[in-house]
């Protein structure tokens, strides 16, 4: 039977429209596009690279963060402090003596004089220090969750980071040890998850914060305590981990993230490790 003119014309859009999409839908070197609902995954915990790749490239780094993709990490943590004239900068420590070829505390230091710096911890050519929204330009669009630290900063700071990151395009949740800084970013950007971090020594009380998650060093994530925080609505990523005997403990006690230094690794062990495959969505999509 031969289509109508009309009808071919129809046709030739519907195909054009299509291939649009699909181009549209493609992610970008070195991202992971969303997995549809259908799509079968592996029913284990995500992969979070700490700090990007740290064992490869120069912690909190855009060369860290693109290893840890490469590698297979299903989400990217990191670590955000405010310069001197309000420019969020990835950096874990609240000075650059550690981390880099300078010295002095970030909030001390202008924009211009953290981007002069270099990043010379860990293995790989030294590399620059990235602002947020160069990451946040790079995720945008993508699958991948970014989760971020916030630093102890002032309450100014925390306010704009969590618009940044709300308006960004990318897929970020906003985690702190200070719950007073998740209530601050919450109010700035409602729509973000929030997630509080509890070490061993250091655990505030999240009161009424409506929390997504909570991140838990290893020695608190007993079975009991993660099966309460899931029993309660609240995802549970793990804090550090990085030898199989804790990627498979936290596995078997149902964490929803490893949080690794080595993301490459635990991804490789995870797949090979994944007893089940179910249709679900990423983790990190639960209503909140």
């Amino acid at each position: 039977m031969t289509a109508s003119p009309r009808a071919a014309t129809r046709t030739a859009a519907l195909a054009a429209a299509l291939a649009v999409l699909a181009a549209g839908c493609a992610a970008a070197p070195g991202l992971h596009a969303r997995p549809a609902a259908a799509q079968p995954v592996c029913a284990g915990p995500a992969v979070i690279g700490h700090r990007g790749s740290p064992l490869d490239a120069p912690e909190n780094t855009m060369a860290s963060f693109e290893t840890a993709l490469r590698q297979g990490a299903d989400w990217l943590e990191t670590d955000v402090q405010t310069t001197k004239d309000g420019v969020p900068v990835l950096m874990h420590d609240a000075t650059v003596d550690r981390t880099t070829n300078g010295k002095g505390a970030v909030a001390d230091l202008t924009a211009a004089e953290v981007a002069a710096l270099r990043v010379t911890v860990g293995p790989g050519p030294d590399e620059p220090v990235p602002t947020l929204d160069q990451l946040l330009e790079r995720l945008a669009g993508s699958s991948v969750t970014l989760l971020m630290e916030i630093k102890w900063q002032r309450a100014e700071d925390v306010t704009r980071i969590a618009r940044i990151a709300a308006g960004s395009g990318a897929h970020v949740f906003l985690y702190s040890f200070s719950a007073e800084h998740l209530r601050q970013a919450h109010a700035a950007a409602p729509d973000l998850p929030v997630v509080l971090i509890q070490g061993a020594s250091f655990a505030e009380d999240p009161g009424d914060l409506p929390l997504h998650g909570i991140a838990l060093d290893a020695t608190l994530a007993t079975a009991s305590r993660i099966a309460a925080e899931r029993k309660a609505g609240r995802e549970v990523y793990v804090w550090t981990l990085d030898d199989e005997d804790s990627w498979q403990l936290m596995t078997e006690r149902s964490a929803d993230g490893l949080i690794t230094d080595a993301p490459g690794r635990a991804r490789r062990w995870a797949d090979a490790n994944c007893r089940t495959e179910r249709p679900v969505a990423p983790r990190g999509a639960r209503a909140h």
